[in-house]
């Protein structure tokens, strides 16, 4: 696929995103359960296919594991609970609508990240709402979720802060949006270093400036990105 086959179908994407114009959710009025989930979610999906992440997330919910227990946290009894949860398969729906068992990947590291997650906020008689209403920008939001999140880099806190509702301004630069940087724009950056905030916010930049072109919001072109990278690659396109 060539790189301009590659841009036109972002654009078209993007005006297919902005005409369905779904109302993002308000992190304001999130119960301290439905911000674990999300956060859950984006600590997963880490390391795994997003299916499967919101599939594990699903889970943990539905197994009420996501339940605002205030300063009395057991971090050790948490993480147990977790792992136990997470031996068994968990139903998966793929993108086209079939549903199939798959086993959690990593679950000892996703109880791990969550419980000292949970230790570090709900153990120290904070929420994370609470968190949030303490910064002044997104970017405050997302450095301050890299310290307090455990298994958040700033990808991570990106996705997170737009799950939510926080701000949609912010890039989530995965390794697809790496890959059209590279192949479009001939912008070639070493994925590891992204874990590091200064470099992320860096190539963020770059990113945000192609954005512009597109006359669209960072959050509609990185989503469009992500899916029009990801199919092309499933597809065996690039």
């Amino acid at each position: 696929m060539k790189p301009s086959v590659i841009t036109e179908t972002i654009y078209s994407i993007c005006a297919e995103v902005n005409a369905q114009n779904r109302p993002p959710l308000d992190w304001c009025i999130l119960s301290e359960e439905e911000l674990m989930y999300e956060a859950a979610v984006c600590i997963v999906g880490s390391q795994t296919a997003y299916e499967l992440a919101v599939a594990t997330a699903d889970h943990l919910r539905h197994s009420g594991l996501f339940q605002f227990l205030g300063s009395g946290f057991d971090r050790a009894g948490y993480e147990a609970c977790i792992v136990s949860a997470l031996s068994d398969p968990v139903v998966v729906l793929s993108p086209d609508g079939i549903a199939r068992w798959m086993r959690p990947r990593f679950h000892r590291r996703s109880a791990s990240l969550l419980a000292k997650t949970r230790a570090n906020i709900h153990g120290a008689g904070m929420s994370i709402k609470e968190l949030l209403l303490t910064t002044v920008s997104a970017k405050d939001a997302r450095q301050l979720l890299v310290r307090q999140v455990s298994g958040f880099g700033p990808k991570q806190a990106s996705l997170f802060l737009r799950r939510i509702g926080f701000s949609a301004d912010l890039a989530v630069l995965d390794v697809h949006i790496i890959d059209y940087l590279r192949i479009a724009w001939g912008l070639t950056y070493q994925l590891e270093k992204l874990a590091r905030l200064p470099f992320y916010e860096h190539v963020e930049d770059e990113f945000c400036h192609i954005a512009d072109t597109f006359g669209y919001s960072v959050g509609c072109v990185d989503l469009a990105t992500w899916l029009t990278m990801r199919v092309a690659k499933r597809e065996a396109y690039i």
